[in-house]
């Protein structure tokens, strides 16, 4: 008993060695945003780099995760792909769970333990995958870029220049399949989670998978593919209705769909529709794009001419939710006769009773922030006269996902940590119960002030060890959102609207080639 308790200290100890790491962590977590919005990729860059951002080996993931969007956002999309692979091969290595380091955040916190990355975050692995291999394609030429050479220590011994490189017709083709082929492992891990969600109203889909899938497969040019980008949309149009009524951006009624969803199997789809669904701006917007590439490529109609992704600020942040409650005390007798431990707790925790000893700790949770509204993209002629506009439709609120399958795993993981916390609880009073019997015969009053003060030291320690865990890829966009045009050859301006916000998205030319034009950018509020 007395090796595990040594064991439990030390691990607690490490515990709170995690919480100080972790402070200083979400610290680089704001100033990280603070870059990027400013468009400062290269100080962004070298934070996350740095041992100042996220330096525990437990931690990599992340690193990994943020670079890699950091570089995608600079345009150096060589680089991103670099990472994007080292990024998926880890996720895909630790959901292999690692035994020992489960085991130490059972009984410390989670903060021991690997990042494991998010469900919404492993999916979008394979998006920013499949993006950066189109931009590629779309670029024609690899990024030049800087090696370090370092040694054993991590001294940097020298520094090798790679010159860019102009990507040949072939070689532009290669990404343009290995785009289309990473929607098929990014499909399969959409399978898995279905295969293993157990029916329940989780994230198990992705709409982006859907929708952009279908653009790739468009761009391939193929009779084959442009009957899979046809099946995709409507595969987007189910899982819009039966995945995504989860969620208040898309069904006023999200609460009851949730609630009754395991009646569903003995309902049809109208009277589901008709009792459970309300469907929001965002529900139609998407309905509607979908619904008009369903016509166009059901009437075998040319290609969009250009095909707009839309992605919003930053995800919302994971906080600290707290719960804490009192030790009842006075349940716990001060004296059990033959029961030596009880008795000896019950006298601990009475005297201890005005400080109130509690039970501590800390979750995550994810506030729920309402998918931007109202958002259109005009299309201006060289005059500056607008042409055609359209609504966005929203493909992935990306923080209302995430503030959905945080609270979706909020009981399971309050029980865990609260059962930790027990343990925890009564490891300590054992401790102390250990030092009461060593010095008891010698005066058992000074053997008890000896344990009461060791126990209430292990309780601040305990209480300091439970903090949350707010690890997260923090450079993913609060929201993607899109929509397509068919416009006569000529020069444009696009346009990005809002209800309080106007940004100019650059002059394209179209021309009569089956190839859509792609426009992309993050909008910051």
């Amino acid at each position: 008993m007395v090796v595990s308790l040594r064991k439990l200290a030390l691990l607690i100890f490490l515990g709170l060695i995690a919480v100080g790491c972790a402070s200083r962590n979400r610290e680089a977590h704001k100033k990280l945003k603070a870059e990027a919005q400013k468009a400062d990729y290269e100080a962004a860059l070298k934070l996350v780099k740095s041992d100042e951002f996220y330096p525990e080996e437990n931690s990599k993931l992340l690193k990994l995760m943020e670079g890699s969007i950091l570089y995608h956002m600079n345009g150096d999309y060589y680089q991103a792909m670099m990472l994007l692979d080292q990024t998926k091969d880890l996720s895909d290595k630790l959901f292999t769970v690692s035994i020992s380091k489960k085991a130490a955040s059972a009984i410390v916190n989670d903060n021991v333990d690997n990042y494991y990355g998010e469900t919404y975050e492993r999916s979008m692995i394979r998006f920013y995958q499949t993006l950066n291999h189109y931009s590629l394609f779309l670029k024609g030429e690899y990024e030049s870029y800087k090696v370090e050479n370092k040694d054993a220590e991590g001294k940097v011994l020298d520094v090798k220049e790679i010159p860019a490189k102009s990507l040949s017709a072939k070689e532009r083709r290669f990404h343009l399949v290995a785009a289309r082929s990473t929607l098929l492992e990014w499909n399969s891990l959409l399978d898995n989670y279905k295969a293993t969600s157990g029916g329940k109203p989780i994230y198990k889909d992705d709409l982006l998978a859907k929708i952009f899938g279908a653009f790739i497969h468009e761009q391939m040019g193929s009779a084959q593919d442009k009957a899979i980008a046809l099946g995709l949309f409507k595969e987007a149009k189910k899982v819009l209705f039966r995945n995504f009524n989860i969620l208040p951006t898309y069904n006023k009624k999200s609460e009851e769909f949730v609630k009754n969803f395991d009646s569903f199997g003995t309902m049809n789809e109208a009277e589901v529709l008709k009792k459970y669904v309300e469907k929001t701006q965002h529900y139609i917007n998407l309905e509607t794009f979908i619904d008009s590439q369903i016509a166009r490529l059901s009437n075998n109609k040319k290609p969009n001419s250009v095909f707009v992704l839309i992605e919003n600020n930053f995800i919302a942040s994971k906080q600290v939710k707290k719960f804490e409650f009192p030790i009842p005390v006075a349940s716990i007798p001060a004296s059990i006769p033959g029961g030596d431990f009880m008795s000896f707790a019950g006298k601990v925790l009475n005297a201890a009773a005005k400080s109130v000893p509690k039970i501590y700790f800390e979750m995550t949770e994810i506030p729920f922030i309402p998918a931007v509204n109202d958002q259109v993209i005009n299309i201006k002629d060289k005059k500056g006269k607008i042409v055609v506009t359209k609504s966005l439709a929203t493909l992935n609120p990306l923080s209302d996902l995430a503030h959905y399958t945080l609270a979706e795993d909020a009981i399971s993981n309050y029980a865990k940590v609260g059962g930790r916390v027990v343990i925890k609880h009564v490891a300590a009073l054992l401790s102390a119960y250990a030092i009461y019997k060593k010095n008891a015969a010698t005066n058992e009053t000074f053997a008890m002030l000896l344990a009461g003060g060791a126990y209430s030291a292990a309780n601040k320690g305990i209480e300091l060890s439970e903090q949350a865990d707010l690890r997260e890829w923090s450079m993913l966009p609060h929201m993607y959102s899109s929509t397509a045009f068919e416009l006569a050859p000529g020069e444009y301006t696009v346009e990005y609207k809002n209800q309080t916000k106007t940004e100019d998205l650059g002059t394209i030319k179209v021309t009569k080639s089956d190839q859509a034009i792609f426009v992309k950018r993050r909008i910051y509020q």
